[in-house]
């Protein structure tokens, strides 16, 4: 890690434990009395207990990459959560906002369970501009994704938030106008910033941190409908992960030996390669039918980060106190699997080790550049209840098809022999709720 990055890591660190004496509420604050208000403080918090069923003992499921995968066939870390969050009014139109979640995280740092920590301003009721860690801004979920009682499935889809999740948060600055249009309101958002992200796919944990990540979101209400567009731009920065050694490996080796090494170590090496995500997003929610789409495009100039599109659809019918609700998803890559040249190496000229340690270095970055990649498609049914006006129970099936060359969402155990294509069944039975104090 650079020292820039240990710098704002430390700050932001220090910005926490700050807060947590000063700060937070789900709800936003009002612009047009943010600025006449005196100093207050809301303390508000939101929770999921989940228990999923998976009916596949070759593949371990994740509700999302920076979440471990659930080892047992039951398992009640895959949903389960609990985020407290703080609420600071503050005078001339500013107010700070700090945001704590705690679940079963591949990273055990604790600067990785802040999704929230910024001071916003409010100039006039039109613009907004925030300063600190924010949401990412990607998808419809991002200001709630983790609030399970704000959205009408037992998970965001994981088709389409599985992945995109990875940069979930982003530490910099976002400035935003919102004006009527119409009979509607239009609302624009600009961001740039930095992201971190610990992740596990295919059972190999890695870190990647992003610099110059820019994102442009547009949304459009207008009741019954809102329509949404995000376009983001990110360099790869650093990354901690196996792919590194075999960069070091193939440029060590000298042409005459192996000559495709040096544009494969291209094909691995991740900084200063760029990623691209767009999404489009359409929901309708009037008396009983709510409808909500979205669709993703990634293009990316990184190798292990293959061109992938994924969607959704899901439509709800409310019925009193239960929705009944069902969703049709898919994950899919734009190119077909990479593959390598075998080198052609003289053995009768080369020691056994040599030959050894060169196939192995074309084996794992054959492996590599195809391990994150994704082919799968699911399909849904749930219902749920909401209790009273702050609990919700929540019932759901997902059918999951998945080709045993696309498995990016899901970690297969050491002992299990090699993957073909496979159908899966999950049960989850959750209990969403929200506070406020």
């Amino acid at each position: 890690m650079n020292i820039k990055s240990y710098i704002a890591k430390v700050w932001l660190a220090r910005g926490w434990i700050l807060s947590l004496s000063l700060t937070l509420s789900l709800a936003p604050i009002d612009s047009l009395h943010a600025g006449e208000s005196e100093f207050d403080l809301t303390f508000s918090g939101f929770g999921t207990l989940g228990v999923v069923h998976n009916s596949n003992d070759a593949l371990k499921f994740h509700s999302e990459l920076t979440v471990k995968p659930a080892n047992n066939t039951y398992s009640f870390n895959a949903d389960s959560l609990l985020g407290l969050q703080l609420n600071a009014r503050l005078p001339k139109r500013f107010d700070a906002v700090a945001q704590v979640v705690i679940k079963d995280r591949i990273s055990s740092e604790a600067i990785d369970s802040l999704e929230l920590l910024f001071l916003r301003y409010r100039p006039s009721r039109h613009w907004a501009l925030r300063v600190g860690r924010t949401s990412s801004d990607l998808y419809m979920l991002s200001e709630y994704r983790n609030v399970g009682y704000a959205y009408l499935w037992a998970r965001p889809v994981t088709e389409f938030y599985e992945l995109s999740t990875s940069i979930a948060k982003i530490d910099g600055v976002d400035v935003s106008y919102v004006a009527n249009f119409g009979d509607g309101v239009w609302e624009n958002k600009l961001a740039y910033g930095q992201s971190h992200s610990v992740l596990s796919a295919n059972a190999n944990q890695f870190e990647i941190d992003l610099n110059n990540v820019v994102v442009f979101t547009s949304i459009f209400t207008q009741a019954p409908w809102l329509f949404r567009l995000a376009i983001t731009d990110a360099e790869v920065d650093e990354v901690d992960f196996v792919t590194q050694d075999l960069v070091e490996g193939l440029r060590a080796l000298p042409s005459q030996l192996w000559p495709d090494a040096a544009s494969i170590s291209n094909v691995l090496d991740g900084p200063k390669k760029g990623i691209q995500y767009y999404a489009l997003g359409l929901q309708y929610d009037s008396d009983r039918w709510v409808v909500q789409s979205e669709f993703s495009l990634t293009e990316s100039d990184w190798g292990i980060v293959p061109p992938y599109y994924s969607g959704y659809l899901s439509v709800g019918y409310r019925f009193d106190n239960l929705t009944f609700y069902s969703v049709a998803s898919y994950l899919n890559n734009l190119d077909d699997p990479i593959s390598f040249k075998p080198p052609q190496l003289p053995v009768q000229l080369l020691s056994p080790e040599v030959v050894s340690q060169i196939n192995g270095l074309y084996q794992g970055s054959q492996f590599a550049v195809n391990a994150v990649r994704g082919e799968q498609r699911s399909y849904s049914l749930g219902v749920r209840w909401d209790l009273y006006p702050n609990t919700s129970l929540k019932f759901q099936w997902d059918h999951t098809k998945v080709d045993m060359a696309g498995n990016v969402l899901w970690t297969k155990p050491n002992s299990m022999p090699q993957l073909q294509d496979e159908k899966i069944n999950l049960f989850s039975l959750n209990f969403s709720f929200i506070f406020s104090l």
